[in-house]
């Protein structure tokens, strides 16, 4: 049964890659400077406390606010957007149904301090141009977005990690279709500590507190030749490479091993590397959209076995079994990076090029098994490639990674007390990338 399962999803790949890759959808990539807008609009948010009831969230949790958005299209496919948030501090939208606001059940007082600011950024991957191909008249695009920032909250003085996913939409109204209005509903994932209440406090388990932003505004094109032109409509000498010819295109996997530096808030960084440091294993799957940016999706099965076993580590949460972190099974990463070429970025992209040196934000969940419990995590990285042969290539990554208390209960905890305090942990990773596909991880240039 597995063996007919991976033929027949085998067989789907090759068929799909090889449509896709005799289609017309290449179109060529822009400067660096093109294909930028901003957004403006107003917002609701819904708060959603952990063991509290969805459905009086408009009662008891509902605010307004405002947002602004600066983001680029890198191709059609996938974009960028950094958003910036102003949440239930304008009385013009005051109201008394933000209960649910730290101080809970003081109407007006959140509002009074400032109301809590949403810094994040957003993936967007177009479902359209994905699925349909590339058309610059098309009146309306749906996108899905994973969305990871800090929220702050001013009525308790508490920061959080964010992480969410969203489903956007731009729409092209008026009589030349030159005017764009958008339509985001996004559910985000915060820290108890921005709830800032003891009846919200999620403990190890998975349970989460929650809110869900619903944004509506405009959109303004910052050039006028905004867009992409198909292979066939271009110029000979407008430069750029070959993308969209196929989603299947230009993907590779990742393997390697890493070492992870536990940091738990108010501990000495310099015991680190006995009292903190633990080994493990590393895969990845990812994808260059445009020489400049890519995604990549990644695990990390950490201290969860006995090879390079560290007999003193204290700072990694081992429950109350009395049996340490790795007898029970250690720690689980999983984390979405978006990848940026800083090579591809500020020089000519050139296919011969051997290093590849990059950037990367990071959003994800660290499950540690010791004490099960889940936690939304954050993080910056940087990395290099470098090619040996046609598809195999060795890279080296580390990033820095925020994640809440209950991550580390037991050993170190920020809670609803501690305003900027957080607990982290960094991790150095090496191993081989093999590229998929016929693309052999290149783009074309025409």
């Amino acid at each position: 049964m597995k063996r007919t399962i991976f033929t027949f999803f085998a067989a789907l790949a090759v068929l799909l890659n090889g449509y896709a890759e005799s289609s017309d959808n290449a179109v060529l990539t822009t400067p660096l400077k093109k294909n930028w807008y901003v957004q403006t609009g107003l917002d609701i948010s819904l708060q959603k406390p952990y063991s509290y009831e969805f459905a009086e969230s408009f009662k008891n949790g509902a605010s307004w606010g405002l947002t602004g958005m600066i983001g680029r299209w890198f191709t059609p496919e996938v974009g960028l957007r950094v958003r910036l948030n102003w949440q239930n501090g304008i009385p013009l939208f005051g109201w008394n149904r933000a209960d649910w606001i730290a101080p809970f059940y003081e109407p007006g007082r959140n509002m009074k301090r400032g109301g809590y600011l949403v810094g994040s950024g957003d993936v967007q991957l177009d479902v359209h141009n994905i699925f349909f191909g590339y058309n610059p008249k098309r009146c309306w695009n749906m996108q899905v977005f994973p969305r990871a920032g800090i929220a702050y909250n001013f009525g308790v003085s508490k920061g959080s990690p964010l992480i969410g996913i969203g489903i956007g939409n731009t729409f092209r109204v008026g009589r030349k279709r030159n005017t764009i209005l958008y339509a985001d509903i996004v559910y985000n994932a915060v820290s108890s500590g921005f709830t800032g209440h003891e009846s919200t406090n999620t403990g190890t388990g998975s349970g989460h507190n929650a809110f869900v932003d619903i944004d509506l505004g405009v959109q303004f094109n910052l050039n006028r030749d905004a867009g992409f032109r198909k292979v066939g409509d271009a110029a000979p000498d407008e430069g750029g490479v070959e993308v969209c010819r196929s989603f299947w295109s230009n993907w590779f996997v990742q393997a390697g091993l890493d070492m992870s530096l536990q940091f738990p808030y108010d501990h000495d960084f310099s015991e680190v590397f006995s009292k903190g440091r633990s080994f493990g294993l590393d895969a990845a799957v990812g994808k260059w959209f445009s020489p400049m940016v890519g995604v990549r999706v990644k695990g990390n099965w950490e201290n969860g076995f006995p090879l390079f076993r560290n007999r003193k580590l204290e700072w990694i949460a081992s429950g109350d079994s009395g049996k340490s972190n790795m007898d029970q099974g250690g720690y689980l990463a999983g984390d979405l990076d978006v990848l940026l070429s800083v090579h591809n970025l500020f020089w000519a992209y050139r296919p011969e090029r051997k290093w590849n040196a990059v950037v990367f934000a990071r959003a994800g969940i660290g499950a540690n098994l010791a004490i099960g419990s889940a936690s939304p995590l954050v993080g910056v990285g940087c990395g290099v490639t470098r090619r040996l042969t046609d598809r195999l290539s060795i890279y080296g990554d580390m990033a820095y990674q925020m994640i809440t208390s209950e991550f580390f209960e037991g050993v170190a905890m920020t809670g609803m007390t501690v305003s900027t305090g957080h607990n982290a942990f960094m991790d150095f990773n090496v191993g081989v990338q093999w590229d998929l596909g016929r693309s052999k991880g290149r783009f074309v240039k025409p």
